[in-house]
């Protein structure tokens, strides 16, 4: 398998004008970006998934977001349109996307500039497993997300306060009444 190479950003995102290996970048604690799709439905219901048994981070894990590290060269919003349909086979435009925020997340090794995005799942989308990094997808209301966190944390691949804060946002995002038919380019900069 080819190795991944990223793009090294400082601890302020800016590009450092660096490639390294994922491997390298992960064990030298070296900062780079990444992408998270939340993919939600007409009820507010989360597309979550079970994690193949061969991901190296949380490995047989349920997750709610969809997504990976941005390549060297690549862009977030490309990135992001390309990980939903390898690992849901769902085929997007950069314009189907909401641009969330962009947070920073120190995991020591694995340190990361996860932007978020945010899909409204449409009639005749269809979920088929590309990359076999999804073993079985559901939908999940919030307070079931969050209940099954509490009881289980092992069992997934998030924490119950990033869940919160995402579907926080999310609702913020939605009393702005933006439509998908509303949603441009200009959110994905």
């Amino acid at each position: 398998m080819k190795s991944e190479l990223f793009d090294i950003v400082d601890e302020n995102n800016k590009p450092l004008e660096i490639i390294k290996e994922r491997s390298l970048a992960h064990r030298d604690g070296d900062w780079h970006r990444s992408v998270h799709i939340y993919v939600l439905n007409d009820k507010d219901e989360f597309l979550v998934h079970l994690r193949a048994s061969f991901k190296d981070l949380r490995p047989n894990c349920w997750d709610t977001r969809f997504g990976g590290h941005v390549l060297a060269g690549d862009t977030v919003g490309h990135t992001a349109v390309k990980e939903l349909e390898e690992e849901a086979g769902i085929k997007i435009e950069i314009k189907d996307l909401l641009k969330g925020v962009t947070y920073k997340w120190d995991g020591k090794t694995n340190r990361e500039f996860n932007t978020v995005y945010f899909y409204k799942f449409k009639k005749g989308d269809v979920v088929k497993f590309n990359d076999n990094e999804v073993v079985e997808v559901k939908w999940m209301s919030f307070e079931e997300i969050l209940k099954l966190l509490m009881n289980n944390p092992e069992k997934w691949a998030t924490r119950a306060s990033t869940v919160q804060k995402i579907y926080k946002y999310w609702k913020k995002l939605k009393k702005r009444d933006l439509s998908a038919s509303a949603w441009t380019a200009k959110y994905i900069l």
